[in-house]
């Protein structure tokens, strides 16, 4: 061999040019599964809390709706019950009537018992189930309370545990008590 001489790779009768293998290992593919369940455990969680706030927000406007309208009842009145309303101590019908699944929705029905005079149909997709209960005849002869209710069933808040009503359960159940005077008082399971 001559000195200073170069030797090019295809001059090599040795072998041939390494080139690296293409594509990732199982190692890295498993990094990346990792990251992404990592990733997934932390937002899933806050969707289902935003889906959460969005079904309370519905639920915050149509209870807002009946508030105003059965104060205003009782403001005209001195009673939340009429005629076209439910007697002392009766239970409106539920509505929507048919059971709503988590993430779906029905209409909501204007003609069943209890709902016919409400002016304010909640338009829309309803995910929630409504009702009220007006209370018993006080000694003046008119009724003074009523209680409304709601119950869903939320994604992320577990199973539908909760019994509501008669037939109806859910993760969520939220009852509100006006009173005359203007006073109301809430609960609700789960609280947010």
């Amino acid at each position: 061999m001559l000195r200073g001489a170069r030797f090019a790779p295809h001059n090599c009768t040795m072998g041939r040019r390494f080139r690296p293998a293409r594509g990732f290992t199982m190692v890295e593919l498993m990094i990346v599964v990792a990251l992404i369940g990592i990733l997934s455990s932390i937002a899933i969680p806050g969707y289902q809390r935003i889906t959460a706030r969005g079904r309370r927000s519905e639920l915050q406007a149509i209870m807002s709706k009946f508030r105003l309208y059965f104060k205003n009842l009782h403001d005209s009145q001195g009673t939340f019950s009429t005629p076209q309303t439910l007697d002392a101590s009766a239970v409106s019908a539920i509505n929507p009537s048919s059971a709503i699944r988590p993430g779906e929705s029905a209409p909501w029905v204007t003609n069943a018992s209890g709902w016919t005079d409400l002016p304010f149909p909640p338009e829309g997709a309803i995910r929630m189930r409504y009702w009220y209960t007006m209370g018993a005849t006080a000694a003046d002869g008119r009724v003074h309370d009523v209680t409304l209710q709601a119950c869903g069933s939320f994604p992320g808040f577990g199973a539908d545990a909760i019994t509501c009503a008669t037939g109806l359960s859910g993760n969520y159940l939220y009852t509100e008590v006006l009173h005359g005077s203007g006073t109301y008082d809430v609960v609700e399971v789960p609280e947010f």
